[in-house]
């Protein structure tokens, strides 16, 4: 039985957000389908493994992006699909092949004779068209509306996709395919299958790689703006776990089962190698003790413990870190916190990053 889709992606994207889109997806297109849905992740990077997957699958879906066209792997893959798009008629073979579907990881210019990954709505100023999908949940969330559209249209292009499918073809009638892509690898062949991974693909660094790695509890707020606060804290908390850090934060606790707040917070506040406050209006409240009695008594009991060190510990601002979303800030820092360095995510996470690694190493 063919595969309904598979989503492609690059072997040095981040690996948990194409992941849970991949499983949106598939949400979405069971709706729609109301069937149980078969579909397969092909990351860049796997030498052969994608080969028999993207040989059987009936729709093709690309997280486009520019580490995506950089891919050697992603470039081999689509090279098979695309062949497999050309032994259809050219009568009837159209333009533009529902097959294929593009999605706008990232925004980035396309190689020479690759097509654009089209904007949803037909305006270029919507979220999609001027952040991508990845770009959405990085700054919006993953429950935010505009995910979750952008989520159902591509799910719509995959459903009709399936209905223009190209031949199913064996990987070993496959003759030797030109690869579109990366530059330069327009001479490169695909041809026998190999067990080797592609050279020259660095494979992501997992957390895993590093003996020691650094610790980072994160003080925030929740929000009352429908959970988009709390769920771009999240969306953060996994960035930095991809790079290799350890987080400390409330929902993952949450996950494992009744905690014991008080002492959850102590501990991993002192286990911590950094405490990075994410500023907001209602952190600033709390912190400062102008909130409303019993609301929010979490963000001050952690801003007691982060003015008791700030006031015993003289270059406190080494590692109590300030970060703050593009909405929100230096107007909402704490005023025991004003005057250091404040990190406006993701603008600047590759320096927060860098931070936190050169302090621990």
């Amino acid at each position: 039985m063919a595969i309904d889709f598979i989503t492609s992606f690059a072997a040095e994207d981040h690996g948990t957000y194409a992941e849970r889109f991949h499983r949106d997806l598939i949400e979405a297109v069971t709706r729609r389908k109301g069937r149980t849905v078969s579909a397969a992740m092909c990351r860049g990077g796997q030498g052969d493994t994608n080969r028999p997957l993207v040989a059987d699958a009936q729709v093709f879906v690309a997280l486009c992006s520019q580490v995506y066209y950089d891919d050697r792997g992603c470039g081999a893959d689509w090279a098979v699909f695309e062949h497999r798009l050309h032994l259809v008629p050219p009568q009837f073979r159209p333009s533009d092949p529902p097959a294929r579907v593009l999605v706008r990881w990232q925004p980035a210019k396309p190689p020479s004779g690759v097509p654009l990954a089209p904007v949803l709505s037909g305006e270029i100023t919507d979220s999609y068209a001027s952040k991508g999908i990845y770009g959405i949940i990085c700054q919006e969330g993953l429950r935010s509306q505009a995910y979750w559209d952008a989520v159902d249209e591509i799910a719509a292009a995959v459903c009709a996709g399936q209905e223009c499918s190209p031949p199913e073809v064996s990987v070993g009638e496959l003759p030797a395919l030109s690869m579109p892509f990366p530059r330069g690898a327009g001479d490169a062949r695909v041809c026998r299958p190999s067990p080797a991974a592609q050279p020259g693909v660095p494979r992501p660094r997992k957390p895993t790689d590093d003996a020691e790695r650094p610790r980072v509890f994160i003080s925030y707020a929740h929000e009352e703006d429908g959970d988009v606060h709390k769920g771009k804290v999240a969306a953060l908390a996994e960035r930095l776990r991809e790079e290799g850090i350890d987080v400390f934060l409330d929902t993952s606790a949450h996950r494992k089962g009744p905690q014991h707040w008080a002492r959850w917070m102590h501990k991993h506040y002192k286990e911590a190698d950094f405490v990075l406050v994410m500023v907001s209006p209602a952190y600033k409240r709390r912190a400062e003790h102008e909130e409303e009695p019993g609301k929010g008594d979490g963000v001050a009991y952690e801003a007691d413990l982060i003015l008791s060190e700030r006031m015993a510990v003289r270059r406190w601002y080494e590692r109590i870190l300030l970060g703050s979303f593009p909405e929100h800030g230096k107007a909402y820092v704490p005023f025991f916190l004003d005057g250091v360095t404040l990190y406006t995510l993701y603008q600047d996470l590759p320096e927060l990053i860098d931070f936190i690694k050169s302090k621990s190493s």
